[in-house]
């Protein structure tokens, strides 16, 4: 038996069809709770988790510490209601679809999400891409401030859920080297796409097990897949 984890932005969905909103939606919570809003260019976080985006931003306007703690948690529910509210298009990357439809018919295969996205924006993005159906498994920033402490916690649940060898049977699929550090920090299999803004020769610095130029299932990605 496999796992296989997909990060959602810049790895299952095209990364220009959200990235706008994606900022948006941390300037805004921040402006609306503080009154200030926080630089979003450059953007520096990708590949980081939401809750931990939005600690940053907090003390990018200039709150201290005490400040940040006590105005976060609203700052983080207001990220996930504004996005809701959003008109949004998320696309997926080429090859995508046909990728999840031929893994899922797999019995020896479960596919998942592992995003730094909250639940409820991970949730309308899969939604509106229609591909919410292909997941067995969903593993949410809620609570997180370390990609690395959400991917340790999601590969204790397939390990035990799935009864798997051990975290060598979960593939973390992502495409920052973000993504790459946290899978390989707690013993995941790594596979880097060069689909979001980093290119091949930067994700194969990150140390992955394999790097992809996009999802379109080839023969390749299929066998370092387990297929």
């Amino acid at each position: 038996m496999r796992v296989i984890l997909f990060d959602i932005d810049g790895t299952l969905i095209v990364k220009r069809s959200t990235d706008a909103d994606e900022r948006e939606r941390f300037r805004r919570a921040v402006s609306d709770e503080v009154g200030k809003s926080p630089p979003t260019e450059p953007w520096h976080y990708d590949g980081m988790v939401d809750p931990q985006i939005c600690r940053l931003l907090l003390f990018d306007v200039g709150l201290k510490e005490d400040a940040v703690s006590e105005r976060l948690q609203r700052v983080i529910e207001r990220v996930g209601e504004i996005y809701l509210a959003m008109e949004k298009r998320p696309v997926l990357n080429p090859g995508v679809d046909e990728l999840l439809k031929t893994i899922s018919v797999s019995q020896n295969h479960r596919l998942g999400v592992l995003t730094g996205n909250l639940s409820v924006v991970a949730e309308e993005k899969l939604r509106l891409t229609g591909i919410r159906r292909y997941f067995d498994e969903a593993f949410y920033s809620n609570g997180y401030f370390e990609r690395a402490d959400l991917v340790r916690e999601a590969l204790k649940t397939c390990v035990t859920k799935y009864r798997l060898v051990d975290n060598r049977s979960v593939v973390i699929v992502g495409d920052t080297p973000r993504d790459i550090e946290a899978a390989r920090l707690n013993g995941a299999k790594a596979v880097a796409v060069a689909t979001g803004l980093y290119s091949s020769y930067e994700l194969a610095a990150s140390g992955p097990d394999a790097v992809f130029d996009s999802l379109d299932p080839s023969r390749e990605l299929l066998e370092t897949v387990g297929m």
